[in-house]
């Protein structure tokens, strides 16, 4: 069954949670929901995220087995801190005390974690981040409140680093990912595959309503009506032909975009300088990001190269009609392939904040699995008990049956060799063994006799007429033969080795060599005979014992008469 995992991403505009479906070799992601959170004079800004939060729930009836959530990067504070050593053990005990010259406030009332950016064998470069952990507490509350416990509690921009090391496919050099939220912009910058630096920055389309209303002197929802309705990134032609209030809503929205591009300016400089790597490109995501124009003013301003994170092309993305919420769909899903992965690279959730669900849900399991386990101990020993005397009683019974039929069997047998089951098998291997050397020593009966290996080979080579062959010697072990002879030349020894060797024959194996003697040569022929059923259930006849010679001038099977030193067939 799959394993359900939600990234719930809490902005200050809307509440997006993002659902990733893992099984045992892959994941997909299935299902994206955005609300946005109603404000109010009689409700605190938490209980009207809770309130968000729990009508998604309620609304599409969201079940999950783990949850993942962020936390505001403007409630974040990060260094980049650079060790001479290269050990994860020195790092982390290392990180708390460097860490704390740089904390205004005791490091008891914060919580620290940190992520490795860059190592090398004798360097490592770390990311460390830290919150307090009232804040940290009120986050955990307010969720409680709708019932969600989220394993991870993650950093807003790092958490972006997911989407980097599973969905994207990076330039190798460092690029930013700009996420343009309501009240902040959060920068991630990486390089390749690796987080390398994340600011937020306290502008976003909060800030551009703002300025809206102030320069048009509108209540704040007029504003973002007309943001919505009007507001775009035109170039200065575009404005020569526009209306007033069109030309105010543009100037106002400039001018808030202008002071982005200044902060965002500072962070590139800054990365260069710290990492002497300049920003090649830039991803924007993000509520703000939809504004008409808001890529090409960024790449004309930053001379950079500039294009949308669209999440709903990732290879695993399982999404239907996914355009209305494509800018703002990577927060919550970069943090659900945290928690569908290994878990996320930072995690609040340490300390006094440790995630007790898997302790909780562990125990009361255990508890259960504990009376099952007694149960079925009890229910084992009950039939182990019936069994062990049912069998006892049947190895009994055994032990005198076998001793009866090996009686039975050999009536000849001593009643001392079979008094016991083991005794009577013992007894029996012994008669095995002696029928076996009974049986090999009238295996050699049934081989075929010297003259059945003349009969054969005669048969084999061609008429006397054709060749001549005179017969020195012939041996015989077994189904092997060894015949000696002297022939005219060896065109001869080769003719009568084609012939034992042709389709048919009984002889396999043939190897033949021949020496040059006074009466012409002298070969040697060694093959194997293929005894058939014929020759096994014939009576023995004349023969050479094995391995002793033939002479010269046995009988040959026509009955003829083959006198030594006369060539013969």
């Amino acid at each position: 069954m799959a394993q359900k995992i939600i990234g719930v991403d809490i902005g200050s505009y809307s509440v997006k949670v993002a659902l990733v479906e893992r099984g045992l070799k892959s994941f997909s992601f299935t299902e994206f929901y955005e609300r946005k959170i109603q404000y109010n004079e009689l409700l605190s800004p938490d209980e009207s995220v809770a309130i968000a939060i729990q009508g998604l729930i309620d609304d599409h009836n969201l079940a999950w087995d783990i949850v993942c959530a962020g936390f505001p990067a403007q409630r974040v504070t990060s260094r980049l801190l650079t060790f001479p050593f290269s050990s994860s053990k020195k790092i982390d005990q290392t990180v708390q005390f460097e860490i704390e010259s740089y904390i205004p406030f005791n490091v008891d009332d914060v919580v620290i974690d940190y992520t490795v950016v860059w190592q090398t064998k004798d360097v490592s470069r770390v990311m460390v981040v830290y919150v307090q952990k009232r804040d940290l507490a009120k986050e955990l509350t307010m969720l409680g409140t709708v019932g969600v416990d989220p394993r991870f509690v993650t950093v807003e921009g790092v958490d972006l680093s997911n989407l980097v090391n599973i969905g994207m496919v990076p330039p190798e050099g460092a690029y930013a990912i700009i996420d343009a939220g309501h009240e902040k912009s959060t920068v991630t910058i990486c390089k390749g595959k690796r987080l390398g630096y994340i600011r937020a920055i306290s502008t976003g389309g909060k800030a551009i309503t703002q300025a809206i209303a102030n320069r048009l002197s509108v209540p704040f929802d007029e504003a973002e009506r007309m943001k919505i309705e009007m507001g775009r990134l035109p170039f200065a032609e575009d404005l020569r032909s526009a209306d007033e209030i069109t030309r105010n809503v543009t100037e106002a929205i400039r001018g808030v975009m202008d002071e982005l591009l200044l902060h965002l300016r500072q962070t590139f400089f800054s990365y260069r300088e710290t990492e002497d790597v300049p920003i090649e490109g830039v991803y924007l995501c993000g509520g703000t990001s939809r504004l008409p124009g808001f890529d090409r003013y960024i790449s004309d301003a930053l001379k950079l190269n500039v294009t949308y994170l669209n999440c709903s092309e990732f290879h695993f993305s399982r999404l239907d009609h996914a355009d209305a919420h494509r800018h703002v769909i990577p927060g919550a899903l970069a943090l659900a392939l945290g928690g569908a992965t290994s878990g996320p690279e930072l995690n609040l959730r340490r300390g006094d904040f440790a995630f007790k669900g898997n302790v909780e849900q562990f125990g009361g399991s255990l508890r259960r699995v504990g009376v099952v386990i007694g149960l079925i101990i009890f229910l084992a020993l009950i039939n182990f008990t019936a069994k062990y005397y049912s069998v006892t009683r049947q190895i009994e019974k055994l032990k005198s049956d076998i001793v009866t039929v090996v009686r039975q069997a050999l009536p000849a047998t001593r009643e001392k060799d079979v008094e016991t089951p083991a005794a009577a098998i013992k007894y029996i291997k012994q008669r095995e063994n002696e029928i076996d050397e009974r049986a090999n020593q009238l295996k050699g009966i049934s081989s075929a006799s010297p003259l059945d290996a003349l009969r054969d080979i005669s048969a084999a080579v061609p008429p006397r007429d054709e060749l001549k062959v005179e017969i020195i010697d012939i041996k015989i072990t077994g189904d092997k033969i060894v015949l000696t002879a002297i022939v005219n030349d060896f065109k001869v020894m080769d003719t009568i080795k084609a012939a034992l060797e042709k389709k048919g024959s009984p002889f396999t194996n043939v190897v033949a060599t021949g020496d040059k003697v006074k009466d012409g040569v002298k070969i040697q022929m060694s093959m194997d005979r293929v005894l058939t059923a014929a020759d096994q259930q014939a009576p023995a006849g004349p023969q050479a014992p094995s391995g002793q010679q033939m002479p010269a001038g046995q009988q040959m099977p026509s009955g003829q008469q083959a006198p030594a030193g006369e060539p013969q067939k």
